[in-house]
């Protein structure tokens, strides 16, 4: 089988080409890619011999140098589907039947199929000598103060930060409350961008937890260097959640160093509470809201509380602003925040959660978390790291994103 890679400005032109190729079986198609840095990431454990880059790609130059330096062959789209179409049938002709097998089939051709998908399958392993020397494994739990304070954004834009530095982190989220993670990533789309429609093709740590079935390992859904162990947003949603499951789902996948736990607003639920005598940090996001912080002023002594009682927690401020007086506000919390984090662009926001992305990779967004998203992380991976990375970017011209918001996409 030949492996294409396909570099497009919309994921309407993605899904047009390879709808074409469906059904050929000696043709596979990796998921719809839309960072430069995603496609770096899994040329680690991916092999491709052809990339289709779209010329309107904000990323164009560099995915066209990096496919280049890799000796994949480039079949460049220029809004004519028709050309490459016909250049992919060109390149990549339709096998001939052997007509010597009787009708029974090649074992020697079966074995190699077999061996490619095998080598094309990305294992943790791999990846695990290529990134994990010299980080200590570590258990963060990633909390908001109020609802809505952005956990889950800070949640995402820390595993997207690791992931730029080339540490493989998980990403998990319990299912307390209304999960989002599923649909804010897309993963339903992504499995449908490569032939995966089925529910039997995301394993659902959660569900299957709460249905006390025995846990698979290594069996969680990976992109973009991040471990997804998520609920599938298109099963039940589970009704009870206690501390003993969420136990189970913390410890699921032992194959990443850092493990970043959003529960949103629930620090002090029944299942969560106990973690905090063994996780080794805790974010709390502050947003600071006068009012929210005011209602939540007895949340907050609490937290302070087990803070002075050598519990591992810090407090990240979010959406900060010129409209909130600084003295005032650290005298009201009483204690200095690890990091502040200027409030983004609600636009942009959006439009990440419309292309299913993480806000992070936009580079307006990252410009303004950078800094403090190094400080947070700091606390928990080796100062080298993000130095070299911090190096590696000198000098480097950026481009925009001009991006087109997609539409939602419900089954």
């Amino acid at each position: 089988m030949e492996y294409i890679v396909c570099c497009l400005n919309i994921k309407e032109s993605y899904a047009r080409i390879t709808n074409h190729f469906k059904g050929h079986s000696y043709i596979g198609f990796e998921e719809f890619i839309d960072d430069i840095d995603e496609v770096k990431n899994k040329s680690l454990y991916k092999k491709w011999k052809y990339a289709v880059v779209d010329r309107k790609l904000p990323w164009y130059d560099q995915a066209v140098k990096f496919f280049k330096k890799n000796n994949i062959d480039i079949i460049y789209f220029n809004d004519d589907y028709g050309k490459v179409i016909a250049s992919i049938n060109e390149k990549i002709p339709e096998p001939a039947e052997d007509n010597n097998s009787g009708g029974k089939e090649n074992l020697g051709d079966l074995n190699k199929a077999c061996r490619v998908r095998y080598i094309e399958k990305p294992t943790t392993l791999v990846v695990e000598k290529k990134v994990y020397t010299g980080i200590e494994k570590k258990l963060i739990i990633v909390s908001g103060l109020t609802r809505c304070a952005g956990s889950t954004t800070i949640t995402l834009s820390l595993a997207k930060y690791l992931s730029n530095l080339g540490i493989l982190s998980s990403v998990i989220e319990p299912p307390i409350g209304s999960p989002t993670i599923f649909n804010w990533v897309g993963i339903e789309d992504r499995l449908e961008g490569c032939g995966k429609d089925g529910d039997g093709n995301f394993y659902s740590y959660p569900h299957e937890i709460s249905c006390g079935n025995r846990i698979r390992s290594k069996a969680e859904y990976v992109f973009d260097n991040i471990s997804w162990i998520v609920a599938d947003d298109r099963k039940e949603q589970i009704k009870k959640w206690e501390h003993n499951q969420m136990l189970q789902l913390v410890y699921a996948s032992g194959t990443t160093p850092i493990t970043l736990i959003d529960i949103g607003g629930s620090l002090f639920h029944e299942a969560v509470k106990p973690l905090l005598s063994i996780v080794d940090l805790v974010l709390v996001v502050i947003d600071p809201f006068p009012t929210s912080c005011k209602i939540e002023s007895g949340r907050l002594s609490e937290l302070l509380k087990l803070k002075n009682d050598g519990y591992p927690i810090n407090f990240i401020v979010n959406k900060w602003n010129s409209g909130i007086d600084k003295k005032e506000f650290l005298d009201f919390i009483g204690v200095k925040p690890l990091a502040f984090i200027p409030a983004i662009d609600l636009a942009l926001l959006y439009k990440a959660n419309c292309q299913y992305r993480m806000p992070l990779s936009y580079r307006e967004v990252s410009d303004v978390m950078e800094s403090p998203l190094k400080e947070i992380s700091s606390l928990f991976i080796p100062e080298e790291f993000s130095s070299d990375f911090s190096r590696s970017k000198k000098g480097k011209k950026r481009t925009l994103f001009a991006g087109v918001i997609k539409k939602f996409k419900r089954s």
